[in-house]
């Protein structure tokens, strides 16, 4: 019977895992995310739609558990911009630092971003 190497063991698990696996930033979502739509979407599609803001990206994939991406508002319009978009708040060490709108335009469909930072 071979004896079991933990060594052996770890270097297999790290080489096969995702560098940035343990150290990869989050996208989320907020409980009520759905409550302002004025237009439905899948946690699913708004993932794939934010995810193409490359300042959401950037911050979905930032290192650190508390670096990050949180969808709060789904696809709705407001009296400031009549736009239909998507917000998201985005985290660094913990700290809401900027807040975007995901733009979309037919059947859902990224079209741009604009993020601004928090004061």
């Amino acid at each position: 019977m071979k004896r079991f190497d933990a060594r052996l063991a770890m270097a297999v698990i790290c080489a096969l895992a995702p560098a940035s696996a343990a150290f990869a930033g989050y996208l989320n979502f907020s409980g009520n995310w759905t409550a302002p739509s004025t237009a439905p979407m899948s946690k699913g599609a708004a993932t794939s739609v934010v995810g193409k803001c490359s300042t959401v990206n950037t911050y979905a994939n930032m290192g650190g558990a508390n670096n990050g991406a949180t969808v709060v508002a789904g696809p709705h319009t407001t009296q400031g911009d009549h736009n239909l978009h998507l917000t998201v708040r985005l985290y660094k060490n913990g700290a809401h630092e900027k807040s975007c709108h995901v733009y979309v335009g037919k059947n859902n469909a990224y079209t741009s971003c604009s993020c601004v930072y928090t004061d």
